[in-house]
């Protein structure tokens, strides 16, 4: 499995202001406009209440389109400067982001910190590529790999744990699984998921590996962090890996091609 796991381990502006503030004036004409004649004779509060309205109004739709107009730029800003292929812009108002789209992998921009990615060599066994981001002390690494001899995610599995703990002292990690982890899987695609602690260049870390598939497609998240904050990084990881999995099934990708016959 030339995934190398452990390799990933170690190593709002103005947009958009301009529409919020035409979506206010044009509220305001509304207002003024249906009051007409009849301004007078409106209860004092009637005219505040309808520009709280337009406020709101203006939160969901004005705000959120500055929100997805950011994160676009800073989206578009990364695949340009990297100019990786197979990468397109996939963010929302809610986060930056980027996908894969051979395979639907998504990956989400840090909003302060460092973020890689990019595809496997043509010369790879493999296709694939990945995505790898810091936030503080914390370590994420997403990986989705096209094997090109047939495999089982239990198989596949198997190799990420032996690789992630390959040369350093591990054992069980005993915190409390993520509340995602716990939650109904949602029809979501299997996956199996990994924990453990590890001392890694002397310092104990906290490590889980998280494995799903679909159409041929094998999805790692890698996470690595302090052991102190360890709860804190399972809870995150738990609802990153929930958000990944699920786009990862839902997203349009190239299905791995059926082996050969003999």
């Amino acid at each position: 499995m030339a995934i190398g796991p452990l390799r990933i381990l170690r190593g709002k502006g103005n947009v958009g202001l301009a529409h919020c503030a035409k979506f206010f004036a044009l509220c305001e004409v509304s207002w003024i406009d249906k009051a007409g004649a009849n301004a007078a004779s409106m209860p004092a509060n009637e005219g505040g209440m309808r520009l709280l309205l337009c406020a709101l109004a203006l939160a969901v739709s004005g705000c959120a389109r500055s929100d997805i107009d950011t994160h676009r730029q800073m989206a578009d800003a990364m695949l340009q400067q990297r100019g990786t292929p197979d990468f397109v812009n996939a963010s929302t108002a809610e986060y930056p982001a980027i996908r894969h789209t051979p395979s639907g992998m998504l990956c989400v921009l840090p909003t302060d910190g460092a973020f890689e990615f990019d595809v496997f060599p043509t010369a790879s066994m493999n296709a694939g590529a990945q995505c790898s981001s810091t936030g503080g002390e914390v370590v994420t690494g997403w990986v989705v790999v096209r094997f090109a001899q047939p495999t089982t995610l239990d198989s596949a599995f198997s190799t990420g744990v032996a690789q992630l703990t390959q040369g350093v002292d591990t054992r069980p990690w005993e915190g409390q699984p993520s509340e995602a982890d716990r939650a109904s899987p949602e029809g979501l695609p299997h996956y199996r998921i990994h924990r453990l602690q590890a001392t890694i260049n002397g310092e104990r870390r906290y490590l889980r590996l998280s494995i799903g598939e679909i159409d041929g497609w094998y999805l790692q998240q890698i996470v690595s962090g302090p052991i102190a904050s360890a709860e804190a990084t399972e809870a995150a990881a738990g609802q990153a890996w929930r958000l990944g999995l699920r786009e990862f099934a839902s997203a349009p990708h190239t299905p791995a091609p059926a082996p050969p016959q003999n």
